[in-house]
């Protein structure tokens, strides 16, 4: 009869939504000929029932054991899936040295008997808590029996009788085994860079990474990590993942773009400013920092492991005042976090009357995945039909670029003042240790109503929301706030599916094409595609069976990855279309009136702009020429420009956002309803065209490329390694 396993380590917890815990685990050298194995037991301890109501969850985790985390490649046992009331097991044969014959102990690698144990939360939907038990055993050989202290063993169940979760794991045999711990604020928290008592951190690279719709920060983790890899020997760069829309994407752009927009503004200090304050206070919908999506999280911050004690060292810059140490800010967003970061750049620009962007730089702006002209007129029309009707609520009509009424604008306006939920700031603060589900309820329920109701329309008003019209539309429109500053980006980028994308197809995410690319010539015999087209419902199928079924890599395909051909297809850099528009009035002119052309082109396409959408506020189906179009009465009133021109080339942003509110009015929201989807999406394209330049890259992955290009899951989407080296590499963040 076998022996029983020994008890080395256990550890209750409670994972909400972007929950995430790793364990460094390391077998002491002089005790390795007494062991014959490990035995990673995870429990999903949450009750039975709940894997009937996947809708409030799902109720479920996956793991990812790593033996010899730091040797390239590495080769993990992944389990994808562990439902409600479900254990997984995990074996792992110790490798001794002394124990091989001479001349083969040197196969045994150093780091062979340290492992790295990751155990993550798949809930997306509500903020609700999954129980967890992690148990480390270990397997005695015979020789070894009675060398060790038994008395911890008694029990496979441990902590019975304690509290419902543990704040670090306990070690019961320390003379064997020693772990370090790291919990989701460890993990996905920002790191200010190490600097010495006497210094002060300044020119701080500020990169701020969000998720798409139904997702978490944990989405984004890959990228944060591999940015802070790439420039972890410079010191200046610091990577921030917003944590506030979790559960909450299906609110619509304006909610989930204001509660971006005011995480920037806190993180950043802008808050310790006399008008950063009145903002803190009016705000119904606090800003929240990465705080740990576990239970009894702040204590868990404090006693984790070492890396996190030297947090508050590190983390000493964010007692600065505005702008801490940050003079650039570099923005990437997946799916919809894309069109929630163009959202929350206005935001900023209005409530802080332009101040934030005067002190802080805009760098680089990317996109990946991001349906930038909405969705639905790339899908069958059912899809954009259910869209309009709200299947994912307000979020669904955004995307499907459905005009906003006045009345619509006035309840939105008033649902942002009053009606926001709680942030999870709060909800997490009272999911302390012992806390059960019904008190954090009542407390959160007693805090939103202790949080001050200061109406937000007379600080919090943007002009965004003032605007009839798809939500889509007056982001992307000439003179808009969004436009304004995403226009001052250093650098303007689309990472664009070219196909295995269901959610987000390729002539959204690249805004028409890249602006020429053919399809069918790369999916010919003679092109680079690697697989035949797929039709858009064998796209529909495998992508849902994606993401219920994660495909789970074989260890050849782990080895063989440094060998994959990269996934980049096309790059190409597209002027901006005013730019273009200039370019013979500029070839006109002498070379002493070079500076004064260059104005008067551009007055001459702003004119243009107004005109032309006047006329397609008019004409049905217009749209089809283009915004960028010029008729011969234009082009003759650029040869010969008049003083009113000129003088509305020296005007400022204000006189901008005029011509804007002048280009808005002109083009009624009844005329807007009668465009198709693509008419709309066209208008949106020239907008974003409009004097600013994009760098528009190409990605064909193989599987589902959704969640693959931006590696969702570290050891789950492994397609998409190479697309986010492209991006670490491409840009530089320091």
């Amino acid at each position: 009869m076998s022996p029983k396993p020994l008890l080395l380590i256990q550890h209750k917890l409670s994972l909400s939504v972007g929950g995430i815990v790793r364990y460094r685990i390391k077998l002491n050298p002089d005790q390795l000929s007494n062991i014959d194995s490990l035995q990673f037991r995870i429990r999903n301890a949450s009750p039975v029932y709940r894997n009937l109501t996947p809708g409030s969850g799902p109720w479920k985790v996956s793991v990812a054991l790593v033996r010899n985390p730091n040797k390239t490649p590495a080769v993990p046992e992944l389990v994808p899936f562990i439902g409600c009331a479900q254990v997984c097991r995990l074996d792992a044969p110790v490798m001794d040295p002394r124990s091989h014959s001479h001349g083969q102990s040197d196969k045994v690698e150093e780091g062979c008997n340290e492992w790295e144990l990751e155990v993550l939360s798949e809930m997306v939907l509500q903020r609700n808590w999954v129980d967890l038990k992690v148990e480390v055993f270990a397997v005695l050989k015979e020789c070894a029996l009675g060398l060790v202290d038994n008395k911890n063993n008694s029990s496979s169940d441990p902590a019975s009788g304690g509290s419902d979760v543990e704040v670090v794991p306990q070690i019961l045999q320390p003379s064997l085994v020693s772990c370090e711990y790291k919990d989701t604020a460890a993990i996905c928290g920002p790191t200010f860079p190490d600097v010495q008592e006497d210094q002060d951190a300044e020119g701080l690279h500020l990169v701020l990474l969000t998720h798409g719709i139904h997702g978490t920060w944990l989405d984004m983790l890959y990228i944060k990590e591999q940015i802070d890899a790439q420039n972890a020997h410079n010191g200046k760069t610091v990577t921030f993942l917003t944590d506030t829309n979790h559960a909450g994407t299906e609110e619509g752009i304006q909610m989930a773009g204001q509660r971006v927009a005011l995480d920037i503004l806190e993180f950043t200090g802008y808050c310790d400013t006399e008008q950063g304050k009145h903002l803190r206070r009016s705000a119904t919908t606090p800003a929240t920092t990465a705080t740990p999506l576990t239970k009894a999280s702040p204590a868990s911050a404090t006693l984790s492991s070492s890396s996190s004690t030297g947090s508050a060292a590190k983390n000493r810059n964010a007692r600065r005042p505005f702008p801490r140490g940050f003079s650039k800010v570099s923005i990437i967003g997946h799916s919809l976090g894309g069109l929630i970061n163009i959202y929350a750049l206005g935001y900023i620009e209005d409530v802080t009357h332009g101040a934030f962007f005067n002190t802080i730089q805009p760098a680089h702006f990317i996109s990946m995945a991001t349906p930038l002209l909405g969705i639905g007129f790339e899908h069958p029309w059912v899809l954009g039909f259910a869209l309009s009707l709200g299947c994912i609520g307000q979020t669904g009509k955004d995307l499907a670029l459905e005009y906003r009424s006045p009345k619509q604008l006035k309840q939105s306006s008033s649902s942002s003042s009053s009606s926001s939920p709680p942030s999870l700031s709060s909800f997490n603060a009272t999911k302390e240790k012992g806390t059960t589900d019904t008190e954090t309820h009542d407390t959160t329920a007693a805090a939103a109503t202790t949080t001050p109701t200061t109406a937000m329309t007379t600080t919090f008003d943007c002009t965004l929301d003032r605007e009839p019209g798809p939500l889509l539309l007056a982001m992307a429109r000439p003179g808009s706030a969004s436009n304004r500053i995403l226009k001052r980006f250093q650098d303007r980028t689309s990472y664009a599916n070219i196909e295995n994308d269901m959610a987000v197809r390729f002539k959204t995410s690249s805004m028409m094409g890249i602006p020429t690319f053919d399809m069918d010539q790369f999916f010919s015999p003679e092109g680079a595609a690697t697989q035949p087209r797929k039709n858009l419902y064998h796209s529909a199928v495998t992508s849902t069976l994606a993401l219920l079924f994660p495909n789970v890599p074989t260890k050849a395909k782990f080895l063989s990855i440094a060998d994959e051909p990269s996934p980049i297809v096309v790059v190409d850099h597209v002027p901006a279309a005013a730019a273009a528009a200039a370019e013979p009035v500029k070839r006109r002119e002498g070379a002493s009136e070079a500076a004064d052309s260059d104005d008067r082109a551009r007055s001459t396409v702003s004119e243009a702009l107004q005109k032309a959408s006047t006329e397609m506020g008019v004409v049905n189906g217009s749209a089809k020429k283009g915004l960028f179009k010029k008729s011969k009465k234009s082009s003759k009133t650029s040869s010969s420009p008049s003083s009113s021109s000129r003088s509305s080339s020296r005007s400022s942003s204000s006189s901008r956002e005029t011509n804007a509110t002048k280009l808005s009015s002109s083009t009624s929201s009844s005329t807007l309803a009668c465009k198709s989807r693509l008419e709309l999406a066209q208008l949106v394209a020239e907008g974003y065209h409009a004097e600013m330049d994009w760098t528009k890259i190409g990605v064909f992955i193989v599987h589902e490329a959704h969640v693959q290009i931006i590696v969702r899951r570290k050891w789950y989407n492994l397609d998409g390694w190479k697309t986010v080296q492209d991006l670490v590499e491409r840009f530089d963040f320091t």
